[in-house]
């Protein structure tokens, strides 16, 4: 689409048919028209985009402006380089042709003849420059582009014979390349210190005769270059020039200088908790001009004073040749100031414990003056929120020098600390407040409507800033009513005492600019109509930003389209204009695959002497994923995609399983397949439909499940931050491999091992996250529901919801550190159901969930000081959920809090400190927040490319359970570690 401009451009300036055809046409007009056609090519259009833009109509008398805006909007569709009109008698009036000559727009290259280059690195060079698509009026020097890239390479003179072809309704460059012979060096010569010309001789391996290749020489030259600055020639520059001599000679000059080496030290006091590097960016910037060093002088001093070394100073000198160069900092940091006590007078309007809490000065920190004037501005902002625009807030105090030190020979040395009392004086001034509000100037509008748009009364405090926002509230609202010439001023009249101002407001409106057309370009299988049903923009209603903005997110939104951009285009009328939305369509089919791994803390059977408990084992499980999809089925914005996923993992160990054969159980025993097909706006509704198809095997701890069904969602964004599903599952859960020990095993698990489950769902989120990856700042909150039942077709019927709420927020005044918490609940009721009878005939219902659907915690993403799954408590307790063996039944309920303190120590890596709590609980009813269990413990993060990778390590607090033979239990372990990608909530 970068060739939209160009094409736009094209087609007004090479078009004088218009002019041409009026003379032809005036002649009628006044007759009624009675037939209007548009051809292209010969060829009749019928494309609706075009017949829109017809402004002459059949039954209408002929008007010479309609022709001309016809014209023009023709052409501003960016498809047609001129467009012409004849004009022809017809009976009962005159009949009107249209002739639109198409743009010959080149989408493909192809070559033929010696080549030598690559095709792939030729069409990259074209399209770095001409885009993938360009007119045929760019053609020659496309040409040249080609001819410069085999100069380049070495061969100076490349015949390129070009051809434009046809071929299956698309337009076709063909290059036919003869290279001709490589060109060789006949003479090096090296500019630069003589010195040095052997050194990048050798270096380089530069020969006479030898083969000329720009590109490679250019890549060796940047390597040496950056070898020269590891070794602190940090100023090396190396480059190149040729002088061609004829069809394959050329003598090359190398421009090379090295510069000094520079070493750079800090002499004097220490610079604490910063690198030398750091300080001083010589070896970044590559450079050691005297700008960044006085940069660095003011970097370290700043340092310095940001400690409380109020008198810090710093000078540099610079000793050395041309090939040594010895900066030297020369660092004084004076005594320490740091606050003693702390004195406020002068205030009334703002409470004295309100100004202490501001400046948050405790006897003892260090005194830095600049972190001070800025808590002394944040009081006066707040002073003048109330109306007090003339308040001052300065700060005076007497330093207090600690008693000098003694040496040993009984001399003395200064002072290296001071304590200085600060007093704080509030100058108040006069508090004004808002005498009346008037507007001036404006028609489209009432006094009442401006006067509900600002946000201040009269009365009101008056707030310099408020009355700006204020003024640019009535802005926003004219823009987006179409007024884009708009402006809006505010004169304050203070009275003399300054208790009140007057504000007037003065509102030159300027013409309205309605939408004349809205014109999609761009677009080859998009349809036009889902295009035009995220468009906001309705013909003859004002052309405002707002609805500018809702139809650019919209149409982002709905993934097709590589870039979307809009122009205005004026024909000749002030309060009109045609609105062209360009689009860059995205190719319709996508293929993604990766690879990775899972390192996980999980539970296996161990067989023993007197039983088979469990135990906790760390297993690396590798796994990849295959994706492909295609979008933008039938030109509606309809998608359909498959995703696989295998991961090579052992099994779940039987009960009597021996291990010998529990190795024979490694395989591609997990794995995932989900057909998804998405149509936005569903039959006519604001809804998107989200149709799946799913094929799931996992290895849980206890059981491994089986799961296949289907589900069908509609979803609903409620703006960019709220999200509403509601959704029904069709499905099956079978497990199998059960290790639960049999004693301990629900009735509900006995009779449904394998279950078919029938449910609705329905789910509210709201996220204000900054990133939903790595979270910094905002909320999370969501709530889901579902209930299943044997009326529509399942075999145990349950109501079960889940509610999960995050908060994080940067800690006030350090941007490296995060704190994030989190808090999830999930509880669930089985229904009664007749699952045997007792001895006197009466019914047990049973109430548990089957297990595939319970709830589980413990691992990377609840509570990080236990095992995947592992977190309860044993059977013999009220409520327990973990058999006499050691592994997870699962729950009715699941209660789950994180504290997380984040704090990035580079760019790409991170620590992590944290508290978990939480506990599963076989029934609601038994849901106590005594019982819970916490774990605590840290971690690494790292910032890749795919996103950040996590490595933790939780620890167990409070109390551990034995689990498995009475004569040789085996105690829960008491620590887990994990590795995650992502943050763990």
């Amino acid at each position: 689409m970068r060739i939209a401009p160009i094409l736009i451009a094209a087609a007004l300036l090479g078009t004088p048919a218009p002019a041409t055809a009026a003379n032809q046409v005036d002649q009628f007009v006044g007759q009624p028209v009675v037939e209007v056609r548009v051809a292209s090519d010969g060829q009749e259009v019928t494309d609706p985009a075009v017949a829109e833009l017809i402004e002459t109509r059949s039954g209408a008398p002929l008007l010479m402006r309609e022709v001309r805006a016809t014209l023009t909007h023709l052409i501003s569709l960016g498809r047609y380089n001129g467009a012409e009109v004849a004009a022809s008698v017809q009976p009962g009036g005159v009949g009107l042709l249209y002739d639109l000559r198409p743009i010959v727009l080149i989408r493909r290259v192809t070559f033929a003849g010696a080549r030598v280059l690559s095709d792939d690195a030729l069409r990259e060079n074209i399209a770095r420059v001409y885009g993938d698509a360009f007119v045929d009026a760019a053609v020659p020097a496309v040409v040249e582009t080609v001819r410069a890239s085999y100069a380049r390479r070495g061969y100076l003179v490349p015949q390129v014979t070009p051809e434009v072809t046809r071929r299956d309704d698309r337009w076709e460059l063909r290059l036919t390349i003869e290279a001709g012979p490589p060109a060789s060096v006949r003479r090096w010569s090296i500019t630069g210190p003589l010195a040095f010309h052997d050194a990048v001789r050798t270096r380089l391996g530069l020969t006479d005769g030898a083969r000329y290749d720009g590109e490679a020489l250019d890549q060796d030259l940047a390597e040496y270059e950056a070898e020269l600055r590891q070794e602190g020639y940090y100023e090396a520059r190396l480059s190149h020039e040729i002088d061609p001599l004829g069809d394959s000679d050329l003598d090359v000059r190398v421009i090379a200088r090295r510069g000094p080496r520079i070493t750079v030290t800090l002499e004097g006091d220490p610079v604490p908790g910063a690198t030398l590097d750091e300080l001083v960016p010589v070896a970044e910037e590559a450079s050691a001009d005297e700008d960044l060093l006085e940069d660095a002088e003011q970097r370290i001093t700043t340092r310095l004073q940001a400690l409380g070394y109020r008198d810090a100073t710093v000078t540099h000198t610079r000793d050395g040749t041309a090939d040594a160069l010895s900066i030297v900092f020369q660092v004084v940091r004076g005594p320490i100031y740091r606050v003693g006590s702390v004195s406020v007078s002068g205030n009334q309007a703002v409470p004295t414990e309100e100004i202490h809490a501001s400046i948050a000065l405790a006897s003892g920190d260090p005194l830095v003056v600049r972190d001070l004037d800025a808590r002394l501005a944040e009081i006066e902002e707040r002073y003048a929120r109330l109306g007090y625009a003339t308040v001052r807030a300065v700060w005076s105090g007497a330093a207090e020098a600690a008693p000098a030190a003694t040496t040993g020979n009984g001399s003395s040395v200064p002072a290296r600390a001071v304590s200085q009392a600060i007093e704080i004086s509030v100058v108040e001034g006069a508090r004004t407040t808002i005498g009346s509000l008037t507007f001036d100037g404006a028609a489209a509008r009432s006094d009442e409507m401006l006067a509900a748009i600002v946000g201040s009364r009269a009365g009101d405090p008056y707030y310099a800033p408020q009355v700006d926002r204020d003024r640019n509230a009535v802005l926003t609202s004219y823009l987006n009513d179409g007024f884009e010439q708009v402006r809006v001023s505010v004169d304050a009249s203070f009275a003399d005492d300054l208790a009140t101002v007057d504000l007037l407001y003065r509102i030159a409106e300027g013409p309205q600019v309605l939408v004349d057309h809205v014109l999609i370009v761009g677009n080859r299988q998009v349809d036009t109509a889902t295009i035009r049903q995220e468009v906001t923009l309705t013909p003859g209603a004002p052309l405002g930003l707002d609805d500018v903005a809702e139809t650019r997110r919209r149409l982002n939104a709905l993934g097709v389209f590589r870039r979307v951009d809009f122009r205005e285009f004026s024909h000749g009328r002030d309060d009109r204009r045609d609105v062209i939305i360009e689009v860059d369509e995205a190719p319709a089919t996508r293929v993604a695959y990766g690879g990775g791994f899972e390192l996980s803390q999980r539970l296996r059977r161990e067989l023993r002497g007197g039983g088979s408990p469990a135990v906790e084992r760390i297993e690396f499980a590798p796994r990849g994923s295959f994706e492909i999809g295609r979008r933008n089925l039938w030109g509606k914005n309809r998608s359909i995609d498959l995703f696989t996923r295998v991961s090579v993992r052992r099994k779940n160990d039987a009960p009597l399983l021996t291990s010998e054969a529990s190795e024979r159980t490694l395989g591609f025993n997990e794995y995932r397949v989900l057909a998804t097909y998405r149509e936005p706006r569903a039959v006519g509704l604001d809804w998107n439909l989200v149709m799946t198809g799913y094929a799931e095997r996992a290895i849980r701890p206890g059981f491994d499940l089986f799961s296949r069904g289907v589900t069908a969602q509609l979803t609903r964004s409620g703006g960019p931050t709220a999200g509403t599903t509601v959704g029904y599952r069709f499905g099956n859960n079978d497990t199998s491999n059960r290790v639960l020990n049999r004693e301990d095993e629900n009735i509900v698990d006995r009779l449904f091992p394998n279950v078919r489950l029938s449910s609705f769902t329905a789910t509210q989120v709201r996220d204000t996250r900054d990133d939903p990856v790595d979270p910094a700042a905002g909320t999370f909150l969501s709530l889901e529901t579902e209930v299943a039942a044997r009326a529509i077709g399942s075999e145990v019927g349950f109501t079960k919801s889940f509610a999960a709420a995050s908060w994080y927020r940067r800690a006030p005044g350090i941007s490296r550190l995060v704190v994030a918490v989190g808090a999830r609940l999930g509880v669930a009721w089985g229904f009664p159901h007749a699952v045997n009878q007792r001895a006197d005939g009466t019914a047990r219902g049973g109430l548990a969930l089957p297990i595939s659907e319970r709830f589980f915690a413990g691992g990377s993403t609840t509570v990080r000081g236990f095992a995947l799954d592992r977190l309860g408590d044993p059977r013999t307790r009220p409520g327990g959920t973990i058999d006499q063996d050691g592994f997870p039944q699962g729950g009715n309920a699941m209660l789950v809090f994180n504290t997380e303190l984040r704090i990035r120590v580079t760019g790409a890596l991170g620590v992590v400190t944290f508290i978990d709590a939480g506990n599963v609980y076989d029934r609601v009813e038994h849901l106590d927040l005594r019982r819970v269990r916490s774990g605590a413990g840290f971690g690494i993060r790292y910032n890749s490319p795919v996103g950040p990778l996590g490595f933790d390590i939780g620890f167990k607090l409070g109390e551990r359970f034995f689990f498995g033979d009475e004569q040789n239990p085996e105690p829960e372990q008491r620590w887990a570690l994990h590795f995650s990608f992502g943050q763990a909530f």
